[in-house]
């Protein structure tokens, strides 16, 4: 056998614990390009990107306050740097390969995907008129799940 470890193992340990591989692969974006609302700009040359944002305030929403109605916008749709939460997240497989006989193969699987259960937050609250304006509340709905793991075989002949 052409193993490091565990190489002299009797068959029921090898049968166990050897021939597994792991398949990590990870993933991470950057934030999505906020887009603020229709909102009267109070200071149009400054600028509501923050140098450290938290999730209790993620941009400067003292700049902006409610617009009377059909008033022109002010403001740009977009400032440059000022971006939502980035995601990341860690899937991880593991699988083992195990011959029943000469014609006979059995594959197992392990999958989990968001494997260390990392929670990605989604943009903040972009409505000028909530309470919680520019504050970052929910976690990401769009494919970024809690922990999932799938057990599988499969019969190979």
């Amino acid at each position: 056998q052409d193993r490091r470890f565990l190489s002299k193992a009797p068959l029921p340990v090898d049968l166990l614990v050897g021939g597994w591989q792991l398949t990590v692969s990870g993933r991470r974006l950057s934030g999505r390009k906020l887009q603020l609302p229709n909102a009267l700009v109070t200071d149009a040359s400054a600028s509501p990107v923050l140098d450290n944002p938290t999730h209790d305030r993620w941009f400067d929403t003292s700049l902006f306050k409610q617009q009377d109605q059909y008033t022109p916008r002010n403001n740009p749709w977009f400032y440059d740097g000022l971006y939502g939460p980035s995601t990341w997240q860690v899937d991880m497989t593991m699988t083992k390969q195990i011959k029943l006989n000469r014609r006979i193969g059995m594959e197992l699987r392990a999958e989990a995907y968001n494997a260390l259960n990392h929670l990605n937050f989604d943009i903040p609250d972009m409505s000028v008129t909530s309470a919680n304006f520019g504050k970052v509340l929910r976690k990401r709905s769009d494919g970024y799940d809690g922990r999932q793991i799938q057990l599988g075989a499969r019969l190979l002949f």
